[in-house]
């Protein structure tokens, strides 16, 4: 009796060394089994105003990282930190001077537009970067939002691991991990156990873009610890193929909602052969696919009635003062974008109105004189986007040409002149939208001349110094997605004054419009 139970231990003991000493590693598996890391010096191009304090920052999440350990840089190391994407021999001289398992790098540059960061994981004997996380463009710039973004950076890094965790210890089906209730396990949690074949790289730039997996078995958690979990051996390819250092990945699935199917149990695929077809389609149905947004630019054809006076002072043959008006003149604009880039772009605008106003001026005919005035404009412009939306909250600056003529009809004596404007201008605007469930957008324009002209038909005079004012408020409701109804409200005023010599000393027209219509965005 006592022989049987000696030859059974020794039979149990050589079969559980064959199957330790059968457990095949790959090499790409063995590569990624990270336990040690070493943080590469961070550098900027500001004399370390940003790269101190986040290298303190990723040093102090090393430190408390359960799963790595953080080893010293190597001191008196000849190696240009900024040029390990670039050479892998001297990531392999890193790693082996460390005594390390992989190596992070972080690069911080200030630009024009913004903080960019660029974070990279090292990992392997052939010296090539695994992982790469990065952050362009970034507004902020206290320091404690760059350190909260290079923490988001490394977070983001260990996410994208092709693992999760390790097996720390296996005794016959019991085995410890080191992930626990802080990754969101729970106790009854099945967890897979894997090894990593192969990793596919970017052709070019050698980061991991995808991993081949062979599933090794399955295991389910009894105690969850903050950082560790125990559990059991439930299912395994071959018996001890799960040992210590094998690859751990909670259990994910992707979920379909319940399929409709036949009495006969098959699934139904195409939604026309379906039996309630006709109440959940309609007669033709077909797949929905979402409109794509417009690209390259805008048209506004807008209608409506200005508010239009006229004031002139004459001189000779008697200092009096006249004015025509009309209360509803109607104006026809036509305005269009086109759209460079999200930044840059140009515009066109072309607006007429024609309407009528008494001519005032005692003695003076015909009594109602015929007026039309015609406005365009060609302008560029730059957009500052205040979010990375391009139809979010924007300030627009614009630059460029506009030229208003007030022509009338001819009086005699003359009562009333035709009058041109032009000149150079700037205009500052701006929009904001009232949010995704309200969709509206509100804003504004203000028009800044410089140096107008005026020029007249029949001549006063002389000496003319000429003032253009210019702002308008806008509202547009989006119908759909390239489809907006749109009201504007728009200011203007054009006044001269001629010199001492003339036969009128000032001229005004004062524009008040109201205008309404439709946007097209494409």
């Amino acid at each position: 009796m006592k022989i049987k139970i000696l030859f059974s231990i020794v039979v149990f003991a050589f079969v559980s060394q064959t199957f330790a000493q059968n457990a095949y590693v790959s090499p790409v598996d063995q590569d990624l089994a990270i336990k040690s890391i070493v943080l590469v010096p961070t550098t900027d191009n500001i004399g370390g105003i940003y790269a101190r304090p986040v290298e303190e920052q990723l040093r102090q999440q090393l430190n408390e990282d359960k799963q790595w350990s953080l080893v010293n840089y190597p001191k008196n190391l000849e190696i240009k930190s900024e040029l390990l994407d670039e050479s892998p021999a001297q990531v392999q001289k890193l790693l082996q001077t460390a005594k390390s398992n992989a190596a992070l790098t972080t690069k911080i540059i200030r630009g024009p537009r913004g903080i960019s960061i660029t974070m990279t994981l090292f990992v392997g004997r052939e010296g090539f970067p695994l992982l790469q996380e990065v952050l362009t463009d970034y507004k902020g710039f206290d320091t404690a939002d760059i350190k909260t973004q290079a923490s988001i950076l490394f977070n983001n890094i260990k996410n994208r691991m092709p693992f999760r965790a390790e097996i720390l210890s296996r005794r016959g089906q019991q085995v410890t991990l080191n992930l626990g209730s802080n990754y969101g396990l729970k106790t009854d949690s099945r967890v897979s156990v894997v090894q990593i074949i192969k990793v596919n790289r970017h052709p070019k730039l050698n980061f991991m873009v995808s991993t081949e997996k062979e599933v090794l078995g399955r295991v389910k958690l009894f105690k969850v610890e903050p950082y560790l979990s125990f559990g059991y051996v439930e299912l395994e390819k071959e018996p001890g193929v799960i040992a210590v250092g094998s690859k751990v990945m909670p259990d994910e699935f992707v979920k379909y909602s319940t399929p409709v199917t036949t009495p006969s149990g098959k699934i139904l695929t195409d939604i026309t052969t379906r039996p309630d077809k006709d109440v959940a389609f309609g007669d033709d149905p077909h797949e929905w696919a979402p409109e794509p947004p417009p690209q390259f630019g805008k048209v506004e054809v807008l209608a409506g009635f200005s508010s239009y006076s006229q004031n002139v002072k004459l001189t000779t043959p008697t200092a009096q003062s006249i004015s025509g008006n009309a209360n509803l003149a109607p104006n026809l604009l036509v305005r269009g974008e086109l759209w460079i880039n999200p930044e840059w772009y140009v515009g066109l605008s072309l607006r007429q109105s024609v309407f009528t106003v008494d001519n005032s001026l005692s003695g003076s005919s015909p009594g109602s004189l015929n007026t039309s005035m015609s406005q365009y404009s060609v302008m560029g412009g730059y957009n500052f986007l205040l979010s990375n939306d391009f139809f979010g909250p924007k300030i627009q600056l614009s630059a460029g040409y506009q030229d208003t003529n007030f022509k009338i009809d001819d009086s005699t004596p003359v009562a009333f002149t035709s009058n041109k404007y032009g000149g150079l201008l700037i205009s500052l605007g701006g929009s904001f939208p009232l949010g995704p469930e309200l969709p509206m957008e509100l804003g504004g324009r203000f028009d800044l001349f410089m140096n107008p002209t005026m020029s007249e038909s029949p001549n006063s005079g002389s000496g003319t110094s000429s003032k253009i004012n210019s702002f308008s408020f806008y509202g547009n409701y989006r119908l759909k997605t390239k489809f907006a109804i749109k009201g504007e409200l728009l200011f203007e005023n054009f006044s001269s004054d001629y010199s001492s010599t003339a036969d009128r000393s000032t001229v005004s027209h004062k524009m008040t419009t109201l205008l309404g219509g439709i946007e097209y965005l494409f």
